[in-house]
């Protein structure tokens, strides 16, 4: 994921340069905040319910698909109406061909789907086929990414059909899967278990448009106060760094399913592995920290050196939040998602504040700082709750010399196993 994710953005960069890429993702902005606005946080209750409910899933499918055609119906309908009224209060999102921005909201009904029935699969443990539908849908986006600019140099045009026939292939994918898993039957539906799912989804969604606040405010904030340039710097930055939370991503995506299926669960679980995330993550940050300059300039051109300042001001934040993202994993599976709520809209609070103080004196390393700030916040809170609930002492947070020795115990049973097997006649003992 890391590597497709890095080629698609070096070929955005490389091709589109600050300009481009900045006007192509001022077209996504407001198509992507819509989406997270419509999940209603059903994306997170099939992921709890797939598991909680296995004789559900069949229902959840269907359910899945009628609210997603519903939901994201309405809001592509209005995101156009909004645009055509001139985006009152955002003039400065309209800098791009009109029909753009309307293909991307097109893809909100596939946006919704994709999330919503890739919860089930998640919810099933299934997290092999979740993995190969993954890369196969981020390798299928960049090839039409690469078709669209380097056949048919269509530029950012080129890069937004490619963006949504990306969400097309990704759902014939996710359908294809649903039908290898045995869950996709005759249409039905389960009432009961739909106001179950309901009871959960909804406050879990208002944490859900908080959080998206506070991923994503600040480029709202940067498209809105800066020229569009500095958006295209922002938006590198901030590309880079969040590929590292694609590993406390993955170990969630495998954490909770396993949380719901387990009947006795150890509460220790989500804190053991969170201590194994701190140290990858901490160390792919501090790399990452220091290598910041060199990295840009060879994988995005000179062009796009101002982005390096604004990537070392996030990697605090990125680092602290990833502890929360693992532990926020036992919270859902004791159905207890208002706590996201509320640590997510006090870190929104706190973003959105520091974007108005910092981005005036610091430009987008100020938007940068801001996002550090409003992430360690939301961390420390999903850390309190999760020590509250569970009971569990913090110092099961802290890395210890075990945990290190964990990988080179591992080091060793491999090169040895690999040394027994290269031998003429060797056999594994």
């Amino acid at each position: 994921m890391m590597c497709v994710a890095l080629a698609s953005s070096m070929v955005l960069a490389r091709v589109l340069g600050p300009q481009g890429r900045g006007l192509f993702a001022l077209i996504l902005v407001l198509p992507e905040m819509l989406k997270s606005f419509g999940l209603f946080g059903f994306e997170q209750s099939n992921a709890v319910y797939a598991g909680l409910s296995p004789d559900g899933r069949k229902a959840l499918v269907w359910q899945s698909l009628l609210t997603a055609l519903l939901i994201g119906g309405v809001l592509a309908v209005a995101g156009v109406v909004y645009l055509l009224h001139g985006a009152p209060g955002f003039p400065n999102l309209l800098k791009g061909p009109l029909w753009l921005y309307l293909l991307t909201f097109a893809t909100l009904p596939f946006g919704l789907l994709s999330d919503y029935w890739g919860a089930i699969l998640r919810g099933m443990n299934r997290i092999h086929l979740l993995n190969v539908l993954e890369i196969s849908a981020k390798v299928g986006m960049l090839l039409l990414l690469c078709v669209g600019l380097f056949v048919f140099h269509a530029g950012v045009t080129g890069a937004v059909w490619a963006n949504f026939l990306g969400y097309l292939f990704g759902v014939a994918l996710l359908l294809a899967f649903l039908m290898r898993a045995g869950i996709l039957a005759a249409p039905t539906l389960d009432l009961t278990l739909w106001k179950r799912s309901a009871r959960f989804a909804l406050p879990a969604h208002a944490g859900t448009i908080a959080a998206y606040l506070n991923y994503r405010v600040d480029e709202i904030l940067v498209a809105s106060m800066l020229p569009v340039a500095q958006l295209g710097f922002y938006s590198i930055a901030v590309g880079m760094v969040e590929r590292i939370w694609i590993v406390p991503g993955a170990v969630a995506t495998a954490l909770l399913p396993h949380l719901t299926n387990s009947q006795e669960r150890d509460p220790k679980t989500a804190a053991i592995i969170a201590r194994h995330v701190i140290l990858w993550v901490g160390a792919g940050c501090l790399i990452l920290f220091v290598v910041a300059g060199w990295v840009v300039r060879f994988l995005y051109t000179n062009e796009f050196v101002s982005a390096v300042a604004p990537l070392r001001w996030l990697l605090p934040g990125i680092f602290t939040l990833s502890i929360g993202k693992v532990l926020v994993a036992e919270l859902l599976a004791q159905e207890k998602p208002r706590y996201t709520i509320y640590a997510s809209t006090l870190a929104a609070i706190a973003n959105v504040l520091a974007n108005f103080l910092l981005i005036p004196r610091m430009g987008i390393s100020g938007a940068s700082l801001a996002s550090s700030i409003s992430y360690t916040l939301l961390s420390a809170v999903l850390i309190w709750y999760y020590l509250r609930e569970t009971r569990v002492s913090w110092t099961e947070l802290i890395p210890r010399p075990q945990d290190i020795r964990v990988y080179f115990a591992a080091f060793c049973s491999i090169r040895g196993n690999t040394t027994v097997e290269s031998r003429p006649g060797g056999s594994r003992s």
